[in-house]
């Protein structure tokens, strides 16, 4: 055989094998094909409700796949508008990712919670229209804050009130509140002020000293003048009420009750520093209170109102509705030659 017919004889031995080669590979990549795994996979919701814990989130719920897991890479749903998310599909051995754009929707409003649907004081009182509310929170976020931008359209709330502290009448306090969203929340209560007791005859506080005789307070009327310290005298010894003071006692708790505080409790103490008072006011009509308590004092005829008289007076009734400052509660009355003198001893809380 020649050089050429030799030549040819290995150029189609060659192509044999390639092509034997070509057609082996070819077989391999089919069946490789044919063995694949295929995951199919679709998002169906993909609105978050915003603040929404992400390991929470059941995203086969959510899909069409026939995926056996889904993860999904750091998910910020504290952003509200469209986001990409990444998930990971897996189905036995074999893992995808896909790509999917998904909405983040704050749809919860704030809310407010009030302490009363209803507020009642008296002329003259004092009034804060946020008194009466127990919070404002937004369901994600927490606490909103009082603003004082009546402009307001995020994070904040404030206060309309049309009340008028000096004139009797039913009014309304509405509070606005909106979340860093823009979410909006209102709520109302009505206010009533009633008409303010006319003065009475006896002012309940004023500096008088009884052992300067005046205004014919503590007079005898036995003969014998004008007693110099405005102590006992044959007529009649200064003795307590006790059944005005536990009267007061009751109506001071009520009073406190009305507007949703918790009644004072009564000591042993706070009675025994009444008492001390109410005898001390006969000589000499002033504040004295022991340095661990606070009061209230008043003096007028017998028969006088003194709970009504202190619900009139801001600081007065701003000691019967404290919340914080004071722990116990007594009430003293004591008659003498035809007036009452009355006190209302409060046990301060930094003293126990």
């Amino acid at each position: 055989m020649n050089m050429k017919a030799l030549l040819r004889q290995r150029k189609v031995q060659c192509g044999i094998i390639g092509v034997f080669l070509i057609l082996i590979i070819i077989i391999f990549l089919a069946a490789t094909q044919m063995n694949k795994v295929k995951i199919d996979f679709k998002l169906n919701d993909n609105v978050i409700e915003y603040g929404t814990d992400e390991a929470c989130i059941d995203w086969k719920k959510r899909t069409v796949t026939n995926g056996s897991k889904i993860t999904v890479k750091e998910l910020d749903t504290k952003k509200v508008g469209l986001i990409d998310i990444v998930l990971t599909v897996c189905l036995d051995d074999t893992c995808q990712e896909f790509i999917e754009q998904a909405e983040i929707k704050d749809t919860k409003n704030p809310e407010i919670k009030l302490k009363k649907e209803t507020v009642e004081f008296t002329e003259g009182d004092k009034f804060d229209p946020a008194s009466n509310i127990e919070s404002v929170k937004d369901p994600i976020d927490g606490d909103i804050r009082k603003s004082n931008d009546n402009n307001i359209t995020k994070n904040g709330y404030i206060i309309t009130s049309d009340v008028k502290t000096d004139k009797a009448g039913k009014y309304t306090v509405k509070i606005i509140a909106y979340d860093v969203n823009g979410n909006k929340a209102e709520r109302s209560y009505k206010v009533t002020v009633k008409e303010k007791p006319k003065k009475p005859d006896t002012a309940i506080n004023p500096p008088t000293r009884y052992n300067q005789g005046n205004a014919g307070e503590n007079q005898s009327d036995n003969g014998k003048g004008n007693s110099a310290s405005g102590g006992n005298t044959s007529q009649e010894k200064p003795h307590y009420r006790t059944d005005i003071s536990n009267t007061y006692f009751s109506q001071i708790n009520a009073w406190r009750k009305q507007n949703g505080l918790e009644p004072y409790p009564h000591t042993a103490e706070a009675q025994a520093e009444a008492d001390r008072r109410a005898m001390e006011l006969v000589k000499e009509y002033k504040h004295d209170a022991s340095y661990e308590f606070s009061e209230n004092i008043g003096h007028g005829g017998a028969g006088f109102d003194f709970f009504q008289a202190w619900k009139a007076s801001p600081n007065h009734n701003g000691s019967m509705l404290e919340r914080t400052m004071f722990t116990a509660m007594a009430v003293s009355v004591v008659e003498y030659n035809g007036h009452w003198y009355a006190v209302t001893s409060f046990r301060c809380k930094d003293y126990y």
